[in-house]
């Protein structure tokens, strides 16, 4: 089994690097793509922990990016250890995500729901974002869940969000390949773009130098499988794939690509267009 986008607590999963291996190595899960936002300092250790479980990690990143409408995010895949040519990229983007923290910290005071700055940067053990802020909100007694938080005030269009300046997507293709990996495009659905429009975002994003577009994934009926497996097709690109993983409770679980589920080959074919 492969499941090649799975997040740690390097950035906003629930499990270390090396127990989130464990957990997939327990589901029958062979490959392993560590996928954390902005980030891959959890690679080492899930690498280490996947060695002794018989897990081939694989070292990935998924970057924010920058556009007008809906939300993209960018996969990178490399063979080997983390670049260096990615560092300065990602203490930037630690250092928007802690302004940024900051700033929806001020934005929930004005709204009656103050949070110690502090106590939601300690909980985050890599790079902060809006699930930390979320369950400080939950202890702090001013929402129920997580995801009251995120309806009442986290969400994209909610009173105390604040976006931060992520590359554009030429930008994180460019940091992708000029460190030696490959771009894949995640939850293509999440644009919210109709199925002309994807398919022209996706033509553009090829010609630039995407090796692949996430095609399996969990919440993926049938239509939208075959949809976005054809689009993959059209534009020679790797039909890629994973659960999302973050944490349990989700109705998900690592090793979850939905039904068929994602080819054994398909990190090799993805490394292969490497750079």
């Amino acid at each position: 089994m492969i499941d090649l986008h799975c997040h740690s607590t390097a950035s906003d999963g629930d499990h270390s690097p090396a127990e989130l291996v464990r957990l997939a190595a327990g589901r029958g899960v062979r490959v392993l793509g560590l996928t954390d936002h902005d980030t891959m300092a959890g690679v080492a250790e899930a690498r280490a922990e996947g060695e002794r479980a018989g897990v081939r990690v694989i070292t990935g990143v998924e970057i924010s990016v920058r556009v007008g409408r809906g939300s993209m995010h960018m996969l990178g895949y490399f063979p080997g250890d983390p670049p260096d040519g990615l560092m300065e990229h990602f203490a930037a983007a630690a250092a928007r995500r802690r302004a940024r923290a900051a700033a929806m910290v001020a934005r929930l005071a004005e709204l009656g729901a103050p949070l110690a700055l502090d106590d939601v940067l300690a909980r985050a053990r890599g790079n902060v974002g809006r699930p930390h802020i979320a369950d400080a909100l939950v202890d702090a007694g001013h929402c129920s869940s997580r995801r009251q938080a995120f309806d009442q005030y986290l969400s994209d269009r909610g009173p105390a969000y604040v976006g931060y300046d992520a590359p554009t997507p030429r930008a994180a293709l460019a940091l992708i390949l000029g460190a030696g990996g490959a771009p894949v495009l995640a939850h293509p659905a999440s644009l919210g773009l109709p199925h002309g429009q994807l398919v022209s975002e996706v033509q553009r994003l090829a010609s630039r130098g995407l090796a692949g577009i996430e095609v399996h994934r969990p919440e993926h009926d049938a239509p939208r499988r075959r949809l976005h497996a054809r689009i993959a097709k059209a534009f020679r690109l790797v039909a890629s794939g994973g659960s999302d993983y973050h944490r349990p409770g989700e109705g998900i679980a690592p090793g979850d690509t939905g039904d068929p589920p994602l080819a054994p080959g398909t990190a090799d074919l993805l490394l292969e267009r490497a750079g």
